[in-house]
């Protein structure tokens, strides 16, 4: 089900899975990154939705300005509104995967507390895998 689309980003909610699926094109815009991400905590917010899958492959890595607004903005309010035990798989191109893991080590791709779960991955099927894998309370 398609919740939230433009030229750079499509949100999707596969009702199967109970997982939100971002996917960013090539023609990234920051603005409609956003929007689309919290379009998607909406609809997160209201069908008690607990997984993501955040497909940055086509755009290469995130900058500065975005990264910070994710750690600042988004995903407190996730902690905040949708409580304990959220999970998020991003998928990077090969190239940003290789380079955060020289840079940060296989745990620094990682993160753990109570509130986000994140793992980050190049192949979006080791991610799907990976959130399969995650304890799944149910979506509505």
């Amino acid at each position: 089900m398609k919740v939230y689309s433009t030229l750079s980003v499509e949100v999707k909610f596969d009702e199967a899975s109970g997982r939100l699926h971002l996917v960013c094109s090539r023609n990234f815009n920051a603005l409609e990154f956003r929007k689309s991400l919290l379009a998607a905590l909406r609809f997160a917010e209201a069908h008690h939705v607990k997984q993501w899958l955040l497909d940055y492959t086509a755009i290469g890595t995130l900058d500065d300005t975005e990264e910070n607004w994710l750690h600042t903005s988004l995903f407190p309010r996730i902690m905040m509104t949708m409580g304990t035990d959220n999970y998020v798989a991003v998928v990077l191109s090969e190239a940003c995967y290789q380079t955060l893991l020289n840079e940060a080590g296989l745990l620094g791709l990682q993160s753990y507390n109570s509130f986000i779960i994140i793992n980050t991955f190049c192949d979006a099927e080791r991610a799907t895998a990976w959130l399969s894998g995650r304890a799944l309370p149910h979506a509505s």
